[in-house]
């Protein structure tokens, strides 16, 4: 089978999270199950460009990835180049995967594969859950489903959605115009677990039991001011807080991590990846996952994947792998909520130790890649029944 997915920020642009290393995972994954898979992607990398040759196909992991640049309007990732390639690739390929919405290539990709007929599997990537599309730009994103979405997600083969709360999204805004098929993330551990001396260069000076980790990009809807204040609120808590900031809040958010006597609950880290980023989880006691809405929080399953406890809220995509392990690790988008949640877990290092090893456990399991890409290349031949 030769898949063609289309992705609006691929690897090396590491700043765009969770979606850019979902993709590449079940784009290697597919690989190796003997897929032939390529990727159409932009060299779009925050205020820069991807230093990546653009004339050519990169081999990555199996993966062959075609950057296109990007011209005016940028907002919408305009890219002639790509509307050539799109053209050229489509009718070769047994299906076409569309991640994201709201950018220019994704109803011009969509619109080919329906042209040559080509199966067309669709993932919106929780942007169309009514709380992205209510919190910014509410009636421009409103205009553009109307206009250029909805035709296509009614003449897909299937709707990919990674948990069932974003299905429940698609549902209340009246969106489930194909099957939807509910297909969760993968994650890839880190191989060989992280050394003593990693994980002190970044806890070393916070004692176990104290170590409060945020990993996601510096932005209101990942409630990063949230989780400060849970730090905060618990008066031996320290927060350490990875991630690109990408809107310029830490200048505004600094100040949060004053506590009233003038001591400090924590610190920004910045953008980790790699071997740092997994020693960073691997030292944490607990990670904050208080985000207003996931599709489902890649996040959550990299500290899985490393035995660490995640209390996360209810938007959470991930929060049904998260009540497998302790139900109480769930919790509303209320900051009393999260305080406790946070107070309760620090105060029980064998409840932490417990849940620690369990989620090892469900994480070789419920998210292996081998297992997802299997599903999903059942999904692009239509061999699965819908939900």
């Amino acid at each position: 089978m030769r898949v063609l997915i289309f992705a609006p920020n691929y690897l090396p642009a590491t700043r765009y999270g969770g979606p850019v290393r979902s993709t590449h995972g079940l784009a290697r994954a597919l690989a190796a199950l003997g897929c032939e898979v390529e990727v159409l992607t932009t060299d779009v990398d925050g205020p820069d460009r991807l230093d990546v040759p653009l004339d050519r196909p990169v081999e990555m992991d199996g993966v062959e990835v075609h950057y296109c640049p990007i011209t005016t309007p940028r907002r919408l990732y305009f890219s002639p180049a790509m509307a050539r390639l799109a053209h050229r690739l489509v009718p070769k390929v047994d299906a076409v995967h569309v991640n994201g919405m709201f950018l220019w290539p994704g109803p011009l990709i969509s619109r080919a594969a329906l042209r040559a007929d080509v199966p067309l599997v669709i993932s919106p990537r929780g942007m169309l859950m009514p709380e992205m599309v209510a919190g910014k730009s509410r009636l421009a994103k409103t205009g553009w489903i109307r206009l250029l979405e909805r035709a296509n997600l009614a003449a897909a083969q299937a709707i990919h959605v990674t948990s069932e709360s974003e299905a429940a999204g698609l549902r209340a805004m009246g969106l489930d115009l194909a099957p939807l098929a509910v297909i969760g993330n993968g994650v890839d551990g880190p191989g060989l677990a992280p050394t003593q001396a990693a994980i002190d260069a970044v806890w070393g000076d916070v004692a176990p039991g104290r170590r409060v980790a945020f990993l996601a990009r510096l932005d209101w809807t990942k409630g990063v001011e949230m989780a400060i204040s849970a730090a905060r609120a618990h008066p031996d808590a320290v927060i350490r807080i990875a991630g690109h900031d990408q809107i310029g809040l830490r200048a505004q958010l600094e100040p949060q991590l004053i506590r009233d006597d003038g001591s400090s609950c924590g610190a920004f880290l910045g953008p980790l990846d790699g071997e740092a980023k997994w020693a960073f989880l691997a030292g944490a006691d607990v990670l904050l996952v208080p985000s207003v809405r996931e599709s489902f929080g890649m996040s959550v399953a990299e500290a899985l994947a490393v035995g660490v406890p995640v209390i996360a809220t209810e938007g959470v995509g991930a929060a049904g792998l998260l009540r497998r392990l302790d139900p109480s690790l769930v919790v509303p988008r209320d900051q009393k909520a999260l305080d406790a949640a946070l107070t309760a877990l620090l105060a029980d290092g064998n409840r932490r130790t417990r849940i620690g090893l369990a989620a090892r456990e469900l994480a070789k399991t419920a998210l292996s890649w081998k297992g997802i890409a299997t599903k999903m290349a059942a999904l692009y031949a239509n061999q699965t029944t819908a939900d």
